[in-house]
């Protein structure tokens, strides 16, 4: 992500989702929104990426087609039921699409779905959007309305709380934040964007685990670091690297937390060069609005 300069939750090569013969009537479908990744539907959704590949017949996991229909697993990970309806808004100057899905506790996802939007990086002040609060927020998109303490002292989006082996990692990002001299809550809230605090998440172009490391990076990281038997499939040793390279990311652009999480998504030298892109803003955007919801 950081070497190669591409977007680690981007779908670089597309497949079409087959549909396994057998699946549970209850399960509840989803429409894959353009740059979701099934990790990140994993999160919304609160279940795992091998059940939604068994769920849906898929081969290859890190590869699903914008515009599929995939069926969500009914059974104790069951997507939260809608229980409010769909509100109409008025589209506000300076609003995107991010930030309105931060005040009504939604996703970006949802509102292209809903509103048959095109374009995410755009959206016309004065329009008109449908908006249902009722669906669960992906990833750090969470609100701090959805957020609880912890016996760590943080708080944490529900999300977080209804799976126990993530609430157990708060110590450890606490403990490489403080290592690195980096904000804890811009650690978590990162590293959630990237994965939901899921271990098992390799996106298309091979970027490992909780915060989303390419191979290249995690190699120069050890060296970085100093420590070769460092492993990006482990969560400790994931989110000690992620840590480093946040630091070095701040460090770069004196301390502009913004232009460190749009390197660590983008590339440091492709934001030099190119500034950065709008999808690259948007994910700056989500991560600093969520931080709240984080230690």
């Amino acid at each position: 992500m950081w070497l190669t300069g591409v977007a680690c939750g981007l779908v670089g090569a597309l497949a079409t989702v087959g549909l396994m013969a057998g699946t549970p009537a209850r399960a509840t479908s989803v429409q894959v929104a353009p740059g979701q990744t099934l990790g990140g539907i994993a999160a919304t959704y609160g279940t795992t990426v091998s059940a939604l590949a068994a769920a849906n017949g898929m081969v290859n996991p890190n590869l699903v087609l914008a515009g599929a229909t995939l069926l969500i697993p009914s059974g104790p990970d069951a997507p939260t039921v809608a229980t409010t309806q769909p509100t109409t808004i008025v589209v506000t100057p300076g609003d995107s699409l991010s930030s309105i899905a931060v005040q009504y506790g939604t996703t970006v996802a949802a509102l292209v779905q809903l509103n048959g939007i095109t374009d995410p990086d755009y959206v016309e002040a004065g329009s008109q959007l449908i908006v249902d609060s009722s669906t669960p927020a992906t990833g750090a998109a969470s609100t701090a309305s959805t957020t609880s303490s912890t016996s760590t002292g943080g708080a944490l989006p529900a999300q977080v709380l209804a799976h126990p082996d993530r609430v157990q990692l708060q110590p450890v990002f606490h403990q490489w934040a403080g290592a690195f001299g980096v904000p804890v809550s811009l650690l978590e809230a990162m590293c959630w964007w990237e994965s939901g605090w899921q271990a098992d998440v390799v996106s298309s172009t091979g970027a490992v685990g909780i915060c989303q490391l390419e191979p290249q990076t995690v190699s120069i990281l050890r060296i970085r670091i100093g420590d070769p038997t460092l492993d990006a499939t482990v969560p400790a040793d994931n989110i000690e690297m992620s840590a480093a390279l946040l630091h070095d990311l701040l460090v770069e652009t004196g301390g502009s937390e913004s232009l460190a999480l749009a390197s660590y998504y983008q590339g440091f030298a492709s934001v030099t060069q190119s500034g950065m892109f709008a999808s690259t803003a948007q994910y700056v955007q989500g991560i600093l609005s969520s931080m709240a919801g984080f230690s």
